[in-house]
């Protein structure tokens, strides 16, 4: 599959700001696709950033120019680390169908799935997760997604940015879905009911506020993290067309984008309806393009961890409870520090393994079983 075919070539305008050129910038670390340096053999890089100059089912007009806005703004910081290879891959191309461009989304996607190569996503707007979605649906088996948002963005079964969740929620290879973020006041009660029906995660702002690190094992299981800008409050990130101001902080937001870069499973890490047009000295663009670079120095320090009992770099913990037939059993590793609980699945007498916290394993202490598992156990079974 020849990816020159699916992008414009990176051409970015003079910087608008004075700009102190280094050979330790980003922008001069990394594979750039351009005229004279095309896109070579994809296979030879861990990361690949695109953007897709897509907002025509989006209110939010103006989010087509936050790729090379973003990329202005990324470029100029220093590089993560030089053993980690990365390529620009520049701008999808765009044609008179949205459809070509969401079925443009899987099949480069794809191609990097199957490459193993991450993909970093500067949209547009937050409709094309359903183009990535597409591709993993025909990667993998089941697919878990994270929507970081303030709302659930869900309502009619068509497509668009502000109501694109319904489509993919239909899926018969979606298994997990979390929304982390979401504002109560923003969200009607109805929909937070069907979220928990459905065995959904919904996570509510307050609720990470006191503790940003509930989020780290959702994100650590997930493959694609969609991230809505309008999650952020307005003073951090004044550049969208529906912001608030209340939201996380900019810094939340780069743990976030750094808890998906840590993440062994996360192959897809977009940042949507960033609005150049709204923006205020650029600020929305510089926040996700330290976003992206939190993203990448994450997945530096990325560390494949599969637990096992017979493992020495385990500790196991095994809990009996008298109101359940099955046992708990939880995963600590000696290296990371990070938690899992098997959770069994009936009909195959197998179990498999979630990512959690310590305080999942705080409550089976307790003889309370933790949510998680049961909304994990009800889903496989």
């Amino acid at each position: 599959m020849d990816l020159n075919y699916y992008f414009e070539p990176v051409a970015l305008e003079k910087p608008e700001e004075p700009v102190i050129f280094s050979n330790a910038m980003f922008g001069r670390n990394i594979h750039i696709n351009t005229p004279s340096t095309p896109i070579d053999e994809i296979s030879n890089y861990h990361i690949a950033i695109l953007g897709i100059p897509e907002e025509r089912k989006s209110l939010n007009k103006g989010t087509a120019l936050a790729p090379d806005k973003i990329r202005e703004k990324l470029y100029t910081l220093f590089k993560v680390n030089e053993k980690i290879k990365i390529i620009d891959l520049g701008n999808l191309k765009t044609s008179g169908s949205i459809n070509d461009t969401y079925y443009g989304a899987r099949d480069v996607l794809l191609e990097l799935l199957n490459n193993q190569v991450n993909a970093i996503v500067l949209g547009g707007s937050q409709d094309l997760t359903c183009g990535l979605f597409m591709a993993f649906e025909q990667h993998k088996n089941s697919v878990n997604l994270i929507a970081i948002d303030s709302k659930f963005d869900a309502g009619n079964d068509e497509i668009s940015a502000e109501e694109y969740l319904q489509v993919i929620w239909k899926s018969p290879k979606l298994f997990r879905f979390a929304n982390i973020g979401y504002q109560q006041y923003l969200v009607d009660p109805q929909m937070i009911e069907k979220i928990n029906t459905m065995g959904f995660e919904p996570l509510r702002l307050g609720i990470l506020r006191n503790n940003m690190s509930i989020a780290e094992p959702v994100i650590r299981d997930t493959h694609i993290v969609s991230f809505d800008i309008s999650s952020v409050r307005q003073s951090d990130a004044p550049g969208t067309l529906f912001s608030s101001p209340n939201g996380f902080y900019a810094e939340e937001c780069c743990q976030l984008a750094r808890y998906a870069g840590l993440s062994d499973q996360v192959s897809c890490f977009g940042i949507f309806e960033v609005n150049p047009l709204r923006d205020r000295h650029n600020q929305t663009a510089h926040l996700a393009a330290q976003m992206v670079w939190y993203f990448i120095e994450g997945y530096s320090q990325r560390r494949i961890e599969i637990p096992s009992a017979t493992s020495s770099d385990y500790k196991v913990f095994y809990i009996k409870h008298e109101d359940m037939e099955h046992e708990l059993t939880f995963y600590k590793s000696q290296i990371t520090n990070r938690w899992w609980m098997e959770v069994p699945e009936i009909k195959t007498g197998k179990t498999i393994l979630i990512a959690c916290s310590q305080d999942e394993y705080q409550q089976a202490s307790n003889h309370d079983i933790p949510e998680l598992w049961w909304r994990t156990f009800q889903r496989i079974n």
